[in-house]
């Protein structure tokens, strides 16, 4: 297995980019008996109610095409009883859409996630192993590998190797594709501040009232009252003091 990591390690450094580290990433999951593999990473999961939030980066590789639009633009993804678990555990674990097969998401299968069950299993990617990476900063992003009908025959009934191959393989990959992430990337879906109202808010979060922040940032009162206001709205605060909670819940303190 050290062989393997190191192939992986020099693989994944000579890729040009989050794309190509995926690609790469598909190949080694492959030689460990997966058909397909879905990667996420989301800077915050959720909001402070709990929603689930889209991820920031969605790569996934021998999909069917229509898979990304349904999950990440047509809300499967908050109905996916996978990504769900994922958030509440944090080891690799094996799921199954069959009913008649026992997993960790056997109980979760009807309700909303009817639809989700019924895409994969008309796509027969009914089976695979997911694993949870959570991240200092509230950080989350998951590798999943997928099994198609004939692939899941072939792998026979001890997943042992599979669920430690392709949980090291997470963390190889994540390892290299954090740094490769850029702003955009790394700000939360649905509250994105501008680098001003980060600012802003950040100084507010040391206590300072808008006249200080003012002053030292060398621009007029009404000006950061105006970035603040922008900043508390974007953050679905009701008022400043709220506003720098999210903040903190968002990676932004």
């Amino acid at each position: 297995m050290q062989f393997q990591i190191d192939a992986w390690e020099h693989a994944f450094n000579d890729a040009s980019g989050i794309s190509a580290s995926i690609d790469r990433c598909f190949d080694f999951a492959q030689d460990l008996g997966f058909d397909a593999i879905a990667y996420d990473f989301s800077p915050v999961p959720a909001t402070p109610e709990g929603e689930m939030l889209i991820p920031n980066i969605v790569q996934m590789r021998n999909i069917p095409k229509e898979m990304p639009d349904l999950w990440c633009n047509q809300g499967y993804y908050r109905d996916d009883p996978v990504q769900n678990l994922a958030l509440k555990v944090s080891r690799p674990f094996f799921w199954s859409y069959r009913r008649e097969e026992p997993s960790f998401i056997i109980d979760m299968l009807d309700g909303e996630a009817k639809r989700v069950t019924g895409a994969l299993n008309d796509w027969h990617l009914t089976r695979g192993i997911t694993v949870p990476l959570h991240l200092p900063g509230n950080r989350f992003a998951t590798l999943t590998g997928f099994w198609n009908d004939s692939g899941f025959k072939a792998c026979g009934p001890d997943r042992s190797a599979n669920i430690s191959g392709i949980a090291l393989l997470a963390q190889v990959l994540h390892h290299h594709l954090f740094p490769r992430f850029e702003r955009k990337d790394l700000l939360p879906y649905g509250a994105k501040l501008t680098p001003r109202e980060e600012e802003c808010i950040l100084l507010a979060a040391e206590g300072l009232a808008s006249k200080q922040i003012a002053w030292r940032l060398q621009r007029s009162e009404s000006t950061i009252v105006m970035h603040l206001a922008s900043a508390t709205r974007k953050l679905g605060a009701r008022n400043r003091a709220q506003a720098i909670a999210r903040a903190a819940h968002y990676g932004y303190l």
